[in-house]
């Protein structure tokens, strides 16, 4: 094995393993930034938008630096559909220099194997007495599996079809002991517990490995999800019957009396006017302890969930079971509180355990990895990321869009705010006109994006009635099925209008290339929600850093409409029009993380209809 790491490294290092055979423009600067950052072992921040060549420049001097000390690189994305590009750069760097780096492409236990949890022994794979020997060892089977795969640098799914006599999580778990780089999802590293269980499975240590963060700006709010715990009377109830069905009638009991509680907790601190109110941990967990331990429920209620996962593939009891563990937390960067909401006939009553510091879960493993390299096109301001997230020394690098300037048009809509003052029924009627206006000019298809579903159907409705365009409209209700049909019905399309949230499936992570979508128009500022949860992460960011206001409400809403308006212009050779309709871009404190400052206009359907005319 020494024999054949030793051979590997000798080739490495001849050689610059680079995938293509000339650099874009400021790609061969970021790969300095990103060598450097190895060099002094200290993490990077680079600002790059679409277009730079993100992933070629920092996989290839991550790679560089590991396989010369047998180390490994991770590569982390938000979402599973943002591991292609980077299993693309591997097979592109083996096809140019015939090499054998070996990627694997890691995604959740759920998506490849039956048994639930990877972060405890749950119920058995069926296929887990082809992949295991008696003793526990993975089997000469399993192996072989292995050793067939490795080089081909396998999509996950494709991974699932190859392994159909043996688990296929397993495999690709164990495939990360011979892997180069491994490609995953943010929890493998950020959620402590199963960072454990990746790097002892891969055989690696942070110390030798370089983290490379992708679409970064995610990580401060995903890491805060991992952290954060909801106990819904609904879940309750569901793990009501779910423990009346499997004949836990103890647990059952107690369960009832858990759920008496929550709606006692709501009674006492909500009212018909009020819908949410701060909580203390002591005002759910007393109450319990006085029944039954808080303690002792919690390891009753996941031993249901255990024996429910030896004939289900999930368990609400197990969910529930994680909520209260989770509550059982420290206070300090955390937020609890209790909320009714209504949706038709449905209520809802949720008490929440909220993570306000994204630090407590990234700070360590960035700052103890060889490098880290966190990436993306909207990691503006970088001081603000550098705080959230708990860098130490952090290099810092920002670059301006490669894509010529003459293909695009910005342009602000100064005479329409969303703000909660000025947003009355004029309003929103002055929005529909200009929009009416705007896609009557432009010649091809469009997004709108709005700050909240509520906005989309008060605009997009009246909207849809008003044009003569194909409108798409994005459903809080819809499932992820639905919204992929949806989708590429929108794609399919011509002269099409796909109406949707900033912050939701289409403001983000996807691509409309070419003639996909030749106007972007945002609707509004995409602020958080103005609630408790709001407010107490301002406060606890203001006490920590001084600017709660900055870091917890502006920029964040800023930079997802930066992101929206990033859908229009993926590639130097597309033309469109970026419109955000709301007069507070002009403003200074919202403008200045702006690219470019765009053009305040009363007229944008002028300047669209100008615009092409040039071209």
């Amino acid at each position: 094995m020494c024999l054949k790491i030793s051979e590997r490294l000798c080739k490495f290092t001849e050689m610059n393993i680079f995938p293509f055979e000339e650099k874009r423009p400021k790609q061969e600067e970021l790969i300095e930034k990103v060598e450097e950052a190895l060099r002094d072992e200290n993490p990077l921040i680079a600002h790059a938008p679409t277009g730079l060549g993100k992933t070629a420049a920092t996989v290839t001097p991550g790679l560089e630096a590991t396989l010369e000390e047998d180390g490994k690189v991770f590569f982390l994305t938000p979402r599973h559909s943002q591991h292609e590009i980077a299993l693309e750069t591997v097979k592109k760097i083996n096809d140019r220099h015939s090499e054998n780096v070996i990627s694997v492409d890691l995604i959740g236990k759920s998506h490849l194997c039956e048994a639930d949890s990877v972060t405890r022994e749950g119920p058995k794979c069926p296929r887990h007495e082809e992949t295991f020997n008696e003793n526990g060892e993975l089997s000469k089977k399993a192996w072989k599996k292995i050793n067939q795969l490795k080089h081909e640098n396998l999509r996950a799914e494709d991974l699932k079809k190859r392994c159909q006599d043996v688990c296929a999580y397993t495999v690709s778990l164990y495939m990360c002991q011979e892997a180069d780089i491994v490609i995953g999802d943010y929890f493998h590293i950020f959620h402590p517990g199963i960072r454990e269980i990746i790097l002892e499975k891969s055989q690696a240590s942070i110390e030798d490995s370089v983290l490379i963060v992708d679409e970064a700006h995610n990580l401060p709010s995903r890491t805060r999800s991992l952290f954060s715990h909801t106990i819904s009377r609904s879940l309750v109830q569901d793990c009501i019957t779910e423990a009346e069905k499997f004949g836990f009638y103890q647990e059952q009991e107690h369960l009832e009396q858990l759920k008496s509680e929550v709606e006692r907790l709501a009674r006492d601190k909500l009212s018909q006017k009020k819908h949410e109110a701060e909580v203390s941990k002591e005002d759910l967990k007393d109450p319990v302890d006085n029944f039954h331990s808080f303690e002792e429920m919690i390891i009753d209620i996941e031993a249901v969930g255990e024996e429910v996962m030896e004939e289900e593939e999930k368990s609400y009891c197990s969910k529930l079971g994680e909520a209260l563990e989770g509550w059982k937390g420290e206070d300090n960067g955390f937020f609890r509180n209790i909320e009714r909401t209504r949706n038709g006939s449905d209520r809802q009553i949720r008490v929440k355990y909220t993570c306000l510091d994204p630090s407590i879960s990234t700070s360590t493993p960035l700052n103890d990895a060889k490098s880290s390299v966190l990436m993306s096109g909207t990691l503006k301001p970088q001081k603000m990321y550098e705080d959230l997230l708990g860098l130490e020394d952090a290099i810092k690098v920002e670059f301006k869009s490669p894509f010529p300037k003459e293909n695009k048009l910005e342009l602000i809509v100064n005479t329409v705010t969303t703000r909660y003052k000025e947003r009355d029924d004029s309003m929103i009627q002055k929005y529909v006109w200009y929009l009416q206006k705007s896609l009557d000019e432009l010649e091809g298809s469009a997004g709108v994006f709005f700050p909240s579903y509520q906005l989309l159907n008060q605009i997009g409705e009246p909207l849809n009635d008003r044009t003569d365009r194909q409108v798409f409209l994005e459903r809080r209700t819809n499932s992820k099925d639905e919204n992929q049909k949806l989708l590429d019905e929108f794609k399919s399309g011509e002269d099409s209008v796909l109406l949707g949230v900033a912050s939701g499936s289409f403001g983000e992570g996807v691509d409309y290339p070419g003639e996909d979508m030749k106007g972007v128009f945002i609707v509004g500022l995409p602020l958080r929600k103005p609630d408790l949860k709001t407010e107490a992460l301002i406060d606890y960011l203001d006490e920590k850093y001084g600017k709660g206001w900055q870091y917890g409400y502006t920029y964040p809403g800023v930079n997802t409409a930066v992101q929206a308006a990033g859908r229009c212009i993926r590639s130097d050779t597309d033309k469109g029009v970026i419109c955000f309709m709301d007069k507070r871009y002009g403003w200074n404190k919202y403008g200045k993380l702006l690219e470019d400052r765009p053009e305040e206009t009363r007229a944008s359907w002028q300047e669209i209809k100008k615009f092409q005319e040039e071209d």
